[in-house]
């Protein structure tokens, strides 16, 4: 070991040099060096322990400081040209920015918008869009990367989507590769590249319906989301095709228990359901069996949004 600890001979480490640069403007007021009695054999070690912890954590307040989002315009003026934690960006009438962080994805920033970083860590990138519109292209692992809206929090499964919320603080996610998730206390919704889903406040996330679906299907989705009105369940049983099934998928976790097995009974039309699914089982809620009518969608299993969930259990708070 190098005696440059103690006497200042020998080979400097590279750390305490970065220890040495980092405190001499605080200056010094006691002898340049100590020697300690090396019959301590615990004493260097213990120091150059502590040293290093020093060290570390100084390197990692400084790289925590350098990671941001980059900003440039993309129309009109943008003042800022980084966001790191905390920082934010508002867009009026006429402007446009692209925020890109090589290790995340990037993200178009429409006019009229207020967004604003709230996390930038190692497995958690999470924004605030409080109003407007962005455009999200992510190559982050899947639920690493948040957007969090007045009435739910957007998951990335590993996607681009367009986010917007309006003046009320009602959201729309529009999914054009991959999938999203929409979250709010213990409701969740899973929207598939080209479907759309629709968050409220005080409602949270709504179900999911395909962009080709028909307008009859589209508005009953949105009267039942509004109202949980027992015509719109009515409605949305008649209108579904077989692709629709995902939006059924979602119904059945939501209706009354009276309308549980007339929903059951349109998606045992729709598509081909597992032998274990039983209608007794659906009206009685069992969780196992309405994961395997998730896994007859075809849609991939359910354990692929399971593993990450369990991953991260906290990593979802409420919105705001």
């Amino acid at each position: 070991m190098s005696d440059y600890l103690w006497d200042k001979s020998g080979e400097p480490d590279p750390a305490i040099e970065k220890l040495e640069e980092l405190l001499r403007p605080l200056g010094e007021t006691g002898p340049k060096s100590f020697i300690f009695p090396r019959r301590r054999s615990w004493v260097p070690m213990a120091i150059a322990a502590s040293l290093l912890v020093i060290v570390a954590g100084t390197w990692a307040l400084l790289r925590r400081d350098r990671v941001a989002w980059q900003v440039s315009s993309l129309a009109g003026r943008t003042q800022a040209q980084k966001l790191a934690r905390g920082g934010s960006i508002h867009t009026d009438g006429t402007s446009r920015a692209k925020l890109a962080l090589e290790s995340v994805g990037e993200i178009e920033v429409e006019p009229n918008s207020d967004l604003r970083v709230l996390a930038l860590g190692p497995s958690e990138q999470r924004l605030d869009l409080r109003r407007g519109k962005i455009r999200a292209m992510i190559w982050a692992p899947p639920g690493q990367f948040f957007v969090n809206t007045p009435s739910a929090v957007t998951v990335d499964l590993g996607c681009a989507y367009n986010l917007e919320v309006d003046e009320t603080g009602a959201g729309l996610v529009k999914v054009t590769a991959g999938w999203v998730a929409f979250e709010s206390d213990g409701h969740e919704s899973f929207i598939p590249a080209t479907a759309v889903c629709v968050t409220r406040p005080g409602k949270g996330p709504g179900i999911p319906y395909y962009e080709d679906a028909s307008q009859a299907l589209q508005r009953a989705v949105s009267a039942f989301d509004a109202n949980r009105e027992p015509a719109a369940t009515a409605e949305i049983l008649r209108e579904a095709r077989e692709r629709d099934a995902i939006t059924l998928w979602h119904l059945l976790r939501r209706v009354s228990i009276d309308q549980r097995g007339l929903v059951f009974d349109r998606l045992s039309q729709l598509i081909a359901l597992p032998s274990n699914v039983t209608r007794q089982g659906i009206l009685e809620g069992n969780a196992a069996m309405i994961d395997a009518i998730w896994d007859a969608l075809d849609l991939g299993d359910t354990s692929w949004w399971r593993m990450w969930k369990s991953r991260t259990p906290d990593s979802t708070p409420k919105p705001r």
